[in-house]
């Protein structure tokens, strides 16, 4: 990870307490720790991307009540559905369901499967900052004199949901095949 994109991981690390430290002194104890730390770094890296993926949902909610405003209800229809499809998205990431990895835990999560998934969440991520930005002025300016101009834009932030979408369904695809052993 760069500079500009830190590794939550960590991050979650550095911030260990005393009895966390102490956990990964234990063996039994150990294992268990840096797994529960895995999935920590996980809901915050998730957490981050639905509150990228609310910012879009707060930027079209902007432009929808210029449109309203300038009495173009013509588009509305369209950027009512783009909102629509955004926060269901976010409310998908924020609340993804995790592994568990308690000592007798029905389901269990290799360590380096975790990691990996982890490491391949570039392009997952990548795509909610992509989203946001193309709801973000310059990229999406309402023009009240040219009403449908706006459609080239909302085309662009189709695709882009379209691809969040699509790095969405990996990274699950993903996960459900590490989670089953």
């Amino acid at each position: 990870m760069s500079q500009d994109n830190p590794d939550i991981r960590q991050q979650v690390d550095d911030n260990r307490g005393p009895q966390k430290k102490l956990e990964m002194l234990i063996p039994g104890l150990r294992g268990y720790r840096t797994l529960e730390d895995l999935r920590v770094s996980d809901s915050l890296l998730r957490n981050q991307v639905a509150d990228k993926l609310d910012a879009s949902k707060a930027n079209l909610e902007g432009l929808r009540k210029q449109m309203a405003t300038a009495g173009d209800f013509t588009n509305l229809t369209a950027v009512g559905s783009l909102i629509s499809q955004i926060q269901g998205m976010s409310g998908v990431v924020r609340h993804a369901q995790q592994g568990y990895s308690g000592f007798v835990a029905t389901i269990s999560i290799n360590q380096d499967k975790l990691n990996k998934l982890y490491e391949n969440d570039y392009a997952f991520v990548s795509s909610a900052v992509q989203l946001q930005s193309l709801t973000t002025a310059p990229a999406l300016v309402y023009d009240t004199t040219a009403p449908n101009s706006i459609q080239i834009g909302l085309s662009k932030v189709t695709a882009a949901i379209s691809d969040f979408n699509q790095k969405w369904s990996v990274r699950m695809e993903s996960v459900e095949n590490i989670l089953v052993q």
